[in-house]
C-alpha cells in the first residue's frame, strides 16, 4: 500500500473516464513538446506518434454507477486484461461528435424540471445516459418516441418520468408589464404584455389561448418563448393554451407563474 495514494484510490481504483483523460492528457504533453523541438530546432524530419496500444492488467468494479479501473499488482492472478487502442483525431472530427456545450437555460434545465432530491438526481444521470441532457431534448423524444421507450431504456418509472415531463413542459410566465401609450388627440391607452416560456413553443405556429372566456392575442412566438396582450380583466386569470398536438397547458397570467400540463389528455 502506498500511502501518498489516497485510500478509495487504492481500494477501488480511479474512475475509467478520468484514467482516459490522465492518459491522453499526457499524449497531448508529447504531442506539444514535439512541436515545439521541431519549430526551434528548425527540424526539417522528426517523429510523431500514430497509434498508441497498451494491455491494462486490472480490476473493474462499479462505484455509484461509474466504472472504477484498480491496476493490479505483483501476483494477483485474477486480474482483468484491458486491451486499449488509441489513435488521433482531428479537429473538425471533434467538433462534429462532441456535445454541445452552450450555455443551457435554466428555465429548461433537467434538473429544474426534475427537482432538487436525491431521486432526481438519479433521474437526470439516468436521462443523460440515454443522450438526454435538458428539456429540449426530452421533449422532442417524448414526441418521437413515447413515454414508455424513454422510461425502458433510461430504466425509470413510467409515472416518475410522466410527471418529469409534464412538469418541464409546463408554462411559466417570466415577466408582466403594463405599458401607457398616447395615441390621437391625446387619448391615453394602456396596454399589458405578459412574457411566458415552454419547449413546446415552435417558431411559425401559433398556440391559441384564452382567459376570462375570452380569446388571448398572442404578439409574438418563438423557439421557447411567447408574449401574450390579455386584457385588463385577464390579468392574474388562469389561461388555457393549446400548443397543438394535443397538448394543453393551463398558467395564471401572473408574474411568476408556474403553469401545468394537462395529464395524457384528459382534462385537468
Amino acid at each position: 500500500m502506498n500511502p501518498g495514494i489516497p485510500p478509495l484510490v487504492q481500494d477501488s481504483g480511479v474512475p475509467f473516464d478520468m484514467f482516459i483523460q490522465a492518459l491522453t492528457e499526457q499524449l497531448d504533453k508529447a504531442q506539444a513538446a514535439m512541436a515545439l523541438k521541431a519549430r526551434v530546432g528548425k527540424l526539417p524530419l522528426t517523429f510523431a506518434v500514430k497509434e498508441v496500444s497498451l494491455d491494462l492488467r486490472a480490476f473493474i468494479q462499479m462505484v455509484d454507477d461509474d466504472v472504477f479501473v484498480r491496476p493490479a499488482g505483483p501476483g494477483d492472478a485474477e486480474a482483468s486484461t484491458i486491451k486499449l487502442a488509441l489513435t488521433t483525431i482531428t479537429k473538425p472530427m471533434i467538433e462534429e461528435n462532441a456535445i454541445d456545450f452552450q450555455p443551457e437555460d435554466p428555465k429548461f434545465s433537467l434538473r429544474e424540471a426534475l427537482g432538487d432530491s436525491k431521486e432526481s438526481e438519479d433521474m437526470q444521470r439516468r436521462l443523460e445516459r440515454i443522450g438526454v441532457r435538458n428539456v429540449q431534448q426530452l421533449t422532442e423524444l417524448r414526441k418521437t418516441a413515447g413515454t414508455d421507450v424513454i422510461a425502458r431504456l433510461a430504466r425509470l418509472p413510467v409515472n416518475r418520468l410522466q410527471q418529469a415531463l409534464l412538469s418541464a413542459a409546463a408554462p411559466r410566465v417570466t415577466d408582466v408589464e403594463s405599458r401607457t401609450e398616447a395615441g390621437n388627440g391625446g387619448v391615453v391607452s394602456a396596454s399589458n404584455r405578459v412574457h411566458l416560456t415552454s419547449p413546446l413553443l415552435r417558431t411559425g405556429r401559433l398556440p391559441l389561448v384564452r382567459a376570462a372566456g375570452e380569446a388571448v392575442p398572442v404578439v409574438e412566438a418563438s423557439d421557447g418563448r411567447m408574449v401574450l396582450a390579455p386584457l385588463a380583466m385577464q390579468l392574474g386569470c388562469e389561461a388555457e393554451i393549446d400548443f397543438g398536438d394535443g397538448e394543453v397547458g393551463h398558467v395564471a397570467l401572473a408574474a411568476g407563474s408556474v403553469g401545468r400540463m394537462r395529464d395524457d389528455g384528459r382534462r385537468s
